[in-house]
């Protein structure tokens, strides 16, 4: 008899730990089941927000990045302007 009640909780235990990776699954599509334990779905809120702050500090990164190309940019636009202005200067002097 105690060997049929240690299958059963191995068999149960295997049947939970089946379960729980589908869970978890469903879990990271921001829909906690609530077959899942308290600390568990702590764990899975944590996560997510861990996932989401890496995004939004790779946004920020992009987003950095971007406002330095647009800088340098603009310095370029700055210089060529002041090219063609000194041209503009030189071929109106050659002109008079």
């Amino acid at each position: 008899m105690d060997s049929e009640l240690e299958e059963r909780l191995r068999a149960a235990f295997r049947d939970k730990l089946r379960l729980l990776p589908a869970e978890l699954h469903a879990a990271r599509g921001r829909t906690v089941p609530a077959t899942l334990l308290p600390s568990t779905r702590v764990l899975l809120k944590r996560r997510e927000v861990a996932e989401v702050e890496r995004e939004l500090q790779n946004q920020r990164q992009e987003f950095q990045q971007r406002m330095q190309r647009l800088a340098q940019r603009r310095q370029q636009l700055a210089r060529r302007q002041e090219q063609h202005r000194d041209a503009v200067l030189r071929f109106e002097s050659f002109l008079k």
